[in-house]
């Protein structure tokens, strides 16, 4: 059962929905909470030039990485850069920043969290949680959380956006934007953790990281 607008308040009173910053009333929907991008400073692309070098000195071709196999908090924390700044980018450089906006270019790719934490507590969790993006800015071809829109019930904290631009336009992200929103369902019970706690439980930014 999907949680409507009176029950998403009341769950987010009760502490059993954790949206901190608490959200505006005006972005609570029928079905829906609106969040918003986080500080600029968050949005991270991946550095394409020292993961080819690296690759090349292991004999592996250029921009090969093993999906299955990765370390994704160890890669992310060695191969994550911030975008250029518009005024030194070069041509094909499909991800640059302009002040507190990142311009996402047709086939640019970039790791943004949300400014919300978001989840369920990891006692009694009543709720699981899904994101995904707003349709209208779908229309123009970018999708903002690529293929991982479940928020497990135990787990809480700002979640990172998988962002592309699918689109023929050049499209500006401002912090504090609106692109992606979350839906909220019960569940029949209480899940058992069983030494099953993710990893990137408590993340505060996109390599996976928890705050100290």
């Amino acid at each position: 059962m999907f949680l409507s607008t009176r029950e998403l308040q009341s769950a987010i009173q009760s502490g059993a929905l954790i949206i901190n910053p608490p959200p505006d009333p005006a972005r609570i929907g029928a079905t829906s909470i609106d969040v918003h991008l986080d500080s600029v400073e968050q949005a991270q692309i991946w550095n394409l030039e020292r993961i080819t070098a690296d690759n090349r000195q292991r004999g592996i071709s250029d921009l090969e990485i093993n999906i299955a196999r990765m370390n994704y908090g160890g890669m992310s924390r060695e191969y994550l850069m911030d975008p250029p700044y518009e005024s030194s980018a070069g041509e094909d450089d499909k991800v640059v920043r302009r002040d507190r906006s990142i311009i996402l270019r047709p086939g640019g790719f970039v790791l943004w969290q949300t400014k919300e934490e978001i989840g369920t507590p990891l006692d009694n969790a009543e709720y699981i949680c899904f994101i995904d993006g707003k349709s209208t800015k779908a229309r123009t071809g970018l999708v903002v959380h690529l293929t991982a829109p479940t928020i497990h019930a135990t787990w809480s904290g700002n979640v990172t956006l998988e962002m592309t631009n699918c689109g023929p336009l050049h499209a500006v992200l401002h912090e504090g934007d609106v692109v992606a929103q979350v839906t909220v369902a019960r569940i029949t019970s209480s899940p058992q953790l069983g030494g099953q706690e993710s990893a990137t439980l408590g993340q505060s930014d996109v390599t996976g990281g928890a705050a100290n």
